[in-house]
C-alpha cells in the first residue's frame, strides 16, 4: 500500500512509496481506486509467495502440427489412470485424442464424440476417464478401451462427491434431474435397484441444470434458463439418502456453462454473464450467498461476451479464465498482515484465442489454441517469447499502470525509484502520465537476467566474468531524475521483451500552487 507524508510533514514535498499487489480495477475512476491497485496489468501474474507482479512466462509450441486440419482444439484436460500412467486428452473436431509420440508432439485419436459443437465435461474416477458429451450415455476410456456407460442421461456437466458421480440430464423432461451414481461405481444408476439418488433441483422453473461445484457436504447446482438464471445447494451431509435436501441458494446468478464454475481457495468461482463471483459464508439465514466484491473486473463481461472456460492451476495458485481472446487470472494473495488481497491481471498471448488450459503435473501447464496448436507455458523463466507454431516466435509487450495520484494546485515530480526483481534480459520504459501528457519517458532499463546459484553453476569459477557478488538473486533498483508537471501523475512501465517483477515503487512531488 502506499504510504504518504502530509505536506505539514515533508513541507512541499509529498512521498509516494508504492506496492502494487492489489491487481487490477476497472470499476472505479483510476484516481479512486486504492493506491496499490492498477489500472493495467497486462502480460503480468503475481508471485504466489511474494505478491509481486512479474510479467507472464513465454510459451513454446508442443505439438508439431495442428491437432485435426483447421479445427480448434475446444477442451483439454489431465487423465491420470495411476502414479505411472497418465495423458493429456483433447477435444478436436468431435473427436477424442491423446497427446503421444516420444517427444509428445503428436495426437492419437481414441473416438468420436457426440457432435462437434459440444465440449465435454471430464471426471476421473475409478481410474477411468468419464466424458459427459451429451450423448445418450456417459462415455469412458481406460487408457485403452473407450466404450459408454447404460445411464441414459445424454449428460453435459459431471462431478463427483463422496464416492458418487454427480451429472445432469438433457433427456426430454429432466433438465432439473441431478442424479448420483450407486456408492463408489459409475455403472450403477438404477435408483431402484442400484442405489442412485435422483433429485430435482428447481422441479419446473423452467431452467436447465448447466453446471456443478463441490462445495464440502454441497453440490452447487447452476441452472440457466432463457432469461432467468438461479444457484441452488444439495446438501449430501446426511448418511441417509433420503434426508438429502435441496434448496434455493440465489436468484439472478448462473454460470455460463459447466466449464465456469470451479472450487478453488475454501470457495467456489464462477463466471456470470455480468462478472466474476463467487459465494460467501453469512451469519444470515442462508450461510451462503453470492459474493459481489471481485466486481473490480466486471467491466470485462460486456454484453454479449462470454467466458470460455475457468480453471484453478496450483503452479501458479490462481484461477485463469478466457474472455474473447484475452486470458484473465485471479490471484488471493495474503499481505505482510495476513489480510486476503483478491488480484486480477491480464493476459494476451500471441497464438490468439486460446480456448483451455490445464496443468498435468507439478511442472507443466498447456494450452489449447483455438488454431489447433498445443502450447507449453515456460515454467523455466528463460522463455520472454510465444512460439505460435514450430519454430515461430513473437514478442509480447507487458504494461504495468499505477493508479492516478491527483495534486490539488498540481505537481511536479521530481525524483522516482522503482525496485525491480531480475527474471530474463531486456528492455523497459518507465513512463509518467500527466494531465498535460500520455506519458513522458523518464528512464529507459535495461532488465537483468535472473542469476542462477553458485551451487548450480556448471563452468570453470576461473572463467566467470562477472562479479561474484552479482551471482544471486538480489533486486535492483532504478533512479529517474527526470522532471515531469502536472494535475496528477500516473506511472506506467512497459516493457517490450525480457522478463521483470515489480517489488515497488518509491516518487517524490513537489506541490504547486495553479497548474
Amino acid at each position: 500500500m502506499a504510504q504518504r507524508a502530509s505536506k505539514a510533514q515533508q513541507g512541499s514535498i509529498e512521498s509516494l512509496s508504492l506496492k502494487f499487489d492489489g491487481g487490477l480495477n476497472l470499476s472505479e475512476a483510476p484516481s479512486n481506486i486504492a493506491d496499490n491497485e492498477l489500472t493495467r496489468a497486462y502480460n503480468y501474474i503475481y508471485d504466489a509467495a511474494t505478491g509481486t507482479p512479474i510479467v507472464r512466462p513465454g510459451t513454446t509450441c508442443q505439438t508439431a502440427a495442428t491437432c485435426d486440419s483447421t479445427w480448434p482444439i475446444l477442451k483439454i484436460c489431465n487423465y491420470e489412470k495411476s502414479s505411472a500412467e497418465s495423458w493429456l486428452v483433447a477435444v478436436c473436431n468431435g473427436n477424442l485424442y491423446y497427446l503421444s509420440g516420444a517427444g509428445l508432439d503428436g495426437w492419437t485419436k481414441i473416438g468420436a464424440l457426440n457432435d462437434v459443437t459440444t465440449i465435454p465435461c471430464f471426471l476421473t474416477f475409478h481410474a477411468k476417464l468419464l466424458i459427459a458429451d451429451g450423448g445418450t450415455n456417459i462415455k469412458t476410456w481406460d487408457g485403452t478401451t473407450y466404450s459408454a456407460l447404460a445411464d441414459g442421461l445424454a449428460a453435459t456437466a459431471i462431478t463427483a462427491i463422496k464416492g458418487r458421480v454427480v451429472v445432469n440430464s438433457t433427456t426430454a423432461g429432466s433438465n432439473d434431474l441431478v442424479t448420483f451414481s450407486g456408492p463408489e461405481d459409475e455403472t450403477k444408476w438404477n435408483t431402484a435397484t442400484e442405489g442412485a439418488v435422483a433429485l430435482r433441483a428447481g422441479f419446473g422453473d423452467n431452467m436447465r441444470v448447466n453446471g456443478f461445484a463441490v462445495f464440502g457436504d454441497d453440490i452447487i447446482v447452476s441452472k440457466k434458463g432463457d432469461s432467468e438464471k438461479r444457484l441452488y445447494r444439495i446438501n449430501i451431509s446426511d448418511a441417509t439418502t433420503t434426508n438429502w435436501t435441496v434448496s434455493s441458494l440465489n436468484e439472478n446468478n448462473c454460470s455460463v456453462s459447466p466449464h465456469t464454475i470451479v472450487s478453488a481457495f475454501n470457495n467456489v468461482f464462477f463466471a456470470d454473464t455480468n462478472g466474476f463471483k463467487s459465494l460467501k459464508g453469512v451469519t444470515e439465514y442462508g450461510d451462503l450467498q453470492v459474493d459481489f466484491s471481485n466486481a473490480k473486473m466486471n467491466p470485462y463481461f460486456t454484453s454479449g461476451t462470454n467466458c470460455h472456460e475457468m480453471v484453478y492451476i496450483p503452479y501458479f495458485s490462481a484461477i485463469w479464465f478466457s474472455i474473447s481472446e484475452h486470458v484473465y487470472a485471479f490471484h488471493n494473495l495474503i499481505d505482510p498482515q495476513g489480510n486476503t488481497i483478491t488480484a486480477f491481471t491480464e493476459m494476451a498471448f500471441a497464438q490468439g484465442l486460446i480456448k483451455s488450459i490445464c496443468q498435468v503435473d507439478e511442472n507443466t501447464v498447456y494450452m489449447a489454441g483455438n488454431n489447433g496448436y498445443l502450447y507449453k507455458v515456460d515454467l523455466t523463466d528463460a522463455i520472454g517469447t510465444d512460439e505460435t507454431a514450430p519454430g515461430v516466435t513473437a514478442t509480447f509487450t507487458a504494461t504495468l499502470q499505477t493508479k492516478e495520484f491527483p495534486f490539488f494546485g498540481g505537481g511536479i515530480l521530481r525524483r522516482c525509484e522503482i525496485y525491480l526483481k531480475p527474471l530474463l534480459s531486456g528492455n523497459a520504459y518507465l513512463y509518467a502520465g500527466t494531465t498535460r501528457s500520455e506519458g513522458v519517458l523518464i528512464k529507459a532499463i535495461t532488465l537483468r537476467n535472473k542469476a542462477d546459484f553458485l551451487y548450480d553453476a556448471t563452468g570453470y569459477l576461473y572463467d566467470a566474468t562477472e562479479f561474484l557478488h552479482d551471482m544471486g538473486k538480489t533486486p535492483w533498483y532504478e533512479l529517474s531524475r527526470n522532471r515531469t508537471r502536472g494535475g496528477s501523475i500516473q506511472f506506467k512501465l512497459t516493457s517490450t521483451s525480457g522478463r521483470v517483477g515489480v517489488e515497488g515503487m518509491k516518487a517524490e512531488v513537489a506541490l504547486v500552487e495553479g497548474d
